[in-house]
């Protein structure tokens, strides 16, 4: 598994990566792009194809030389995108240029996060949510476990202790590939052991990746 985190850069930055990168990658992901009306948008679509493709690259799972725009891909029911065609996968099944195996991405105000793994992984970044988030008792009822209260209300920092919790559970519903659901937030962590779960605390936002720990 690897993973990449980058923070977002200044708007000078993010013009000169949106220019570069618009006619380099596959039809639909320009599409989708160009479908944000803001820079931050579409800087973040189109920085994070990127990424997953050195990742890929880097891990082996892509082979060099296949070019960003052959990277393709589809989104299922939930909206989980998976590469399909040339240097991808299509149903689980391998090309002669890619292997089988997952990928993730999130993107927030101040970062992305992207994650490739050869087994189902899941990645969230979220900005550290405000104070008022956390005194909120209805929404921590909503969104947390009577135990996860507890650490968050008995945390240095409650804040940061909430948007971990918050995070660990978007990965593993990405990673699962089930789109999140309210019914069962407060106790998806609750015996988990099919999955292990990563969290990075970076200044202003968290980052956590859940992976199945039959592909550790």
């Amino acid at each position: 598994m690897k993973y990449r985190i980058e923070d977002i850069p200044d708007n000078r930055i993010m013009q000169a990566v949106v220019d570069r990168l618009l006619p380099l990658v596959p039809f639909m992901r320009r599409e989708k792009a160009l479908r944000y009306t803001h820079l931050h948008g579409q800087y973040c679509c189109l920085r994070s194809w990127e990424l997953l493709h050195e990742l890929l690259m880097e891990s082996g799972m892509l082979v060099a030389g296949v070019p960003l725009r052959e990277l393709n891909y589809a989104e299922d029911a939930y909206g989980k995108p998976r590469l399909v065609g040339v240097g991808g996968w299509q149903d689980g099944v391998g090309s002669q240029q890619g292997v089988i195996g997952d990928f993730s991405i999130s993107h927030t105000k101040n970062a992305i996060a992207v994650a490739v793994s050869d087994g189902a992984v899941g990645i969230d970044v979220e900005e550290v949510v405000p104070v008022r988030r956390v005194e909120d008792r209805h929404f921590l009822d909503r969104t947390m476990s009577a135990a996860e209260q507890v650490q968050i209300r008995t945390a240095t920092d409650p804040c940061v202790r909430f948007t971990a919790f918050w995070t660990q559970k978007e990965a593993l519903y990405k990673a699962k590939g089930t789109g999140i659901n309210m019914d069962t937030l407060t106790t998806v962590l609750e015996g988990q052991h099919d999955y292990s779960l990563q969290t990075i605390v970076r200044k202003g936002y968290v980052c956590s990746i859940a992976r199945a720990i039959e592909d550790l």
